[in-house]
């Protein structure tokens, strides 16, 4: 008998036939009236008696689906969820004693995917928390035995994993969490997360995103992974919370150009909230948009195989506070592309990503080399190509190689792109670039684009320069804004910070910054500094792992 029918058995025998009426089921109180929700330890708590079984559960026609409680840990077979049994009703995770773990052994899929068949047919698409909702408690650790198995929300349904400083949220494998085997090379050992919602995509027309008779529009994307829907006309959309969450080696390849990411966020709205959290040694990229409006705060990105921040599909946003630390092999810091390289880069609505106080710590690792190798190309600084427009403020750029030697730490390139550059719809202020190849762009003079509110040390004799605290081949995961910048001969380093509070938060993608007064922003914070972390308010440590 194989393993899924064991737990399957397990899981049955420890249902709950009698429960009053719908809803969730959550972590049983003290006063359990039905004996049957208990599970028998066998001494492995120390005695011969029972206890009360924690797992999650949920109720379906009268009955009480619960995972099964052994050894600390809660495990749930494909008889309670699956790529095919996705939940629909509420469900919550509570954290486990002893850091027992929530053990999956198929993906964990919340919602019903709505596709364009079934749309057709008359299937009302959820909107915006019409699904049900999948609340993971702080400290709750989740694992996944599967390399294909991941968290997918599906559109209107919503997840809420409120972690803390003290008590994160770990969603990772069960090789890392329950094992303690995997490594910094052990990328795409589960998939990832994914969230699928209702706002807007350049792969949807007009026509697509208008109100039908049965539907409140008729937009319907394929998902990379296994197929899902997004896409929809509410760029304001929540579907939910992760905050203080770590996400460790996921990014399973279905096929080359069909991955799964640390976090997916497909046409995810505004109304999303995102702030501490942290992808770690992924094998695609990190933090992935297509499309939507959703903001990111405090977030960070190590040891991600491929991009660490990627958007494009007309995903309008911003990010402020962004700490990318490349260990090894990596790609891109940031990535961002309008349409993709299939389609024209003129197609609307465009992206435009605004990003204040990113540090991206480049590893000049190139393709398959390292210690922990990435096939996915050479690691390098952002790249703003395929008619994506961008605002990049208060940033540093730099490299932990020796000299800080680096591949390109800042590329553009296509013809949109540049243009966007030229007419003042793309800027940049306030930014430190230090590493060997500063630079790089065929099409537009990068270095004046650059000159104007920038700093570039790019010569061998100024370099390493003194940028992020302790920085070097030996110390590759420094993460802290220098106090005093300076270069390798001790020349102050001058950027004017940029007052981030004065965008205003409704913007064009491709129009010139919409800059107000001061305090006109609810997302960014004023700052006094460059960079991700500042000296003696250190945000990163406490939660995140790896550094």
């Amino acid at each position: 008998m194989n393993i899924k029918s064991l737990f399957g058995l397990s899981l049955l025998a420890a249902a709950i036939t009698a429960c009053d009426g719908g809803g969730v089921t959550l972590a049983p109180s003290n006063n359990v009236e039905n004996s049957n929700n208990t599970t028998n330890n066998g001494g492995d708590n120390g005695d011969s008696g029972s206890t009360e079984n924690p797992c999650a559960s949920y109720t379906v026609s009268g009955q009480v689906i619960q995972g099964a409680f052994s050894g600390g840990n809660c495990t749930y077979s494909n008889t309670f969820v699956s790529d095919t049994r996705p939940l629909t009703e509420d469900l919550v995770i509570n954290a486990l004693e002893n850091d027992g773990l929530h053990i999956f052994e198929d993906s964990l899929f919340v919602g019903e995917d709505v596709n364009a068949n079934s749309v057709a047919q008359g299937v009302r698409i959820p909107q915006d928390g019409e699904g049900p909702s999948l609340t993971v408690e702080a400290g709750a650790k989740i694992a996944f035995f599967n390399s294909e198995d991941y968290l997918r929300i599906s559109r209107g349904s919503r997840i809420i994993a409120e972690g803390t400083r003290d008590n994160p949220i770990i969603f990772s494998a069960v090789s890392d969490l329950r094992d303690g085997t995997a490594t910094a090379s052990d990328r795409g050992l589960w998939g990832g997360v994914q969230i699928n919602g209702n706002g807007l995509t350049n792969k949807c027309t007009d026509a697509d995103r208008q109100a039908t008779a049965n539907n409140p529009h008729s937009c319907n994307v394929t998902s990379e992974g296994r197929p899902a829907t997004y896409g929809g006309n509410n760029n304001s959309e929540n579907s939910g919370v992760l905050r203080y969450v770590q996400i460790r080696h996921a990014g399973f390849e279905v096929v080359d150009g069909d991955e799964l990411n640390g976090l997916t966020l497909n046409a995810v709205g505004s109304g999303t909230t995102l702030e501490n959290v942290q992808v770690y040694t992924t094998q695609d990229d990190g933090f992935e948009m297509f499309g939507g409006g959703v903001d990111l705060k405090n977030v960070v990105a190590v040891n991600v195989g491929d991009d660490s921040i990627d958007f494009s599909e007309g995903w309008t946003g911003d990010v402020q506070f962004a700490l990318i630390v490349q260990t090894s092999g990596s790609n891109r810091c940031i990535e961002a592309d309008n349409t993709g390289s299939s389609q024209p880069d003129n197609i609307g609505p465009y992206t435009k990503g605004r990003v204040s106080n990113m540090t991206c710590i480049t590893s000049n690792v190139d393709t398959n080399e390292g210690t922990a190798p990435s096939s996915k190309g050479d690691a390098e600084g952002p790249l703003y190509r395929e008619g994506s427009y961008f605002e990049l403020y208060n940033s540093i750029i730099t490299s932990n190689a020796d000299g800080m030697s680096s591949n390109e730490c800042l590329e553009v390139t296509s013809d949109q792109t540049i243009a966007g550059m030229n007419s003042g719809i793309s800027a940049a202020s306030g930014n430190i670039i230090a590493c060997t190849e500063a630079l790089k762009s065929s099409e537009i003079d990068l270095p004046a684009f650059w000159a104007n509110g920038n700093a570039v040390i790019e010569n061998s004799a100024n370099l390493p320069a003194n940028v992020i605290e302790g920085l070097s081949s030996s110390n590759k995961t420094a993460y802290v804004t220098a106090s005093n910048l300076q270069d390798a001969n001790g020349t102050a380093i001058n950027v004017q910070v940029f007052d981030v509070t004065t965008l205003e938060d409704s913007f064009e993608a491709d129009a010139a910054p919409a800059v107000g007064s001061a305090g006109s922003s609810s997302f960014y914070e004023s700052v006094d500094f460059v960079g991700a972390v500042k000296a003696g308010n250190d945000w990163v440590s406490g939660w995140t792992t790896g550094l």
